[in-house]
């Protein structure tokens, strides 16, 4: 079946500005070093050579049929010669593995969840004009919450949608909320979340670079955009809507349901992290 990403310019955009948010991260060098047996970096010569035109840290993966893959080579020969994306890449651009959704320890069930996983699917995949599916991404609900009907009306409340899973040996979760006494609902945020995430992952982790995601310098929490965070979540919390935050995490054995990870690497495998950090990405 082929998709679409229905976030392709946000993409786009990502890979233009990628190198700008990771500055202390960026390095040319795309040779493995140290690393567990099997893990490997980009080996496409154009890959690689997008990788040193714009100083971006190279992803970690171990070679298999579910990582995203760019392989239209006018796309990929004008990021090598520019380091940026330019002018149409035509139909086809690679593979987007397919997701299976688990959902959450609890209360994810009813129509109004299922029409939330059914948004997310369709976010993710879009009309399927640039993509093709190959093989499989596991993802959990993490946060599911849809207000009831006269609570809609009412200034305090919000729906929220997001979604955990396995990169780099690291547990990413990625989530929105609507604003409080906003119209925005679970299936909006959810198609939202699966069009943004199939975006990044396309146009990183699909030309070798490690995404946005991992970042822990480039960290939300610090700084003033990190007070403004935490004091909007602080306020979300007197009208009792839950910390959606984009995060990684270590991971556990509970998190093991998210194995086989889609860059085939264990937990804790590669680059372990002790504590959770908020992530800030372009596209969440």
């Amino acid at each position: 079946m082929k998709r679409h990403i229905s976030g392709l310019v946000l993409g786009l955009i990502s890979l233009g500005t990628v190198a700008q948010q990771i500055p202390e991260e960026a390095g040319t060098e795309t040779e493995a070093v140290g690393l567990p047996d099997g893990v490997t970096t980009e080996r496409n010569p154009l890959k690689q050579a997008y990788l040193s035109k714009a100083s971006l840290k190279p992803a970690l993966f171990r070679p298999n049929a579910s990582m995203p893959d760019i392989v239209n080579e006018d796309l990929l020969r004008g990021m090598s010669e520019s380091g940026r994306v330019k002018g149409q890449a035509g139909e086809f651009i690679g593979y987007m593995p397919k997701l299976k959704v688990l959902p959450c320890q609890a209360d994810c069930q009813g129509d109004d969840y299922e029409k939330a996983v059914a948004a997310l699917i369709k976010g993710y995949e879009g009309n399927g004009k640039y993509f093709q599916s190959r093989g499989e991404m596991i993802v959990q609900v993490r946060w599911f919450h849809v207000r009831s009907w006269y609570t809609r009306s009412l200034p305090y409340g919000a729906d929220t949608f997001g979604v955990s899973f396995m990169l780099e040996g690291k547990v990413v979760s990625l989530g929105k909320k609507s604003i409080v006494g906003g119209k925005e609902t679970a299936d909006d945020l959810a198609r939202d979340v699966g069009a943004r995430m199939a975006a990044e992952m396309a146009y990183t982790l699909g030309v070798g670079v490690k995404p946005t995601w991992l970042s822990t310098t480039n960290n939300i929490s610090k700084g003033i955009a990190g007070a403004i965070t935490s004091t909007v979540a602080v306020v979300d919390g007197l009208f009792g809507v839950e910390d959606v935050r984009p995060r990684i995490e270590p991971a556990t054995a509970a998190n093991d349901n998210l194995l086989p990870a889609i860059d085939g690497i264990g937990p804790n495998e590669v680059e372990p992290i002790t504590e959770m950090h908020y992530i800030n990405s372009l596209t969440f």
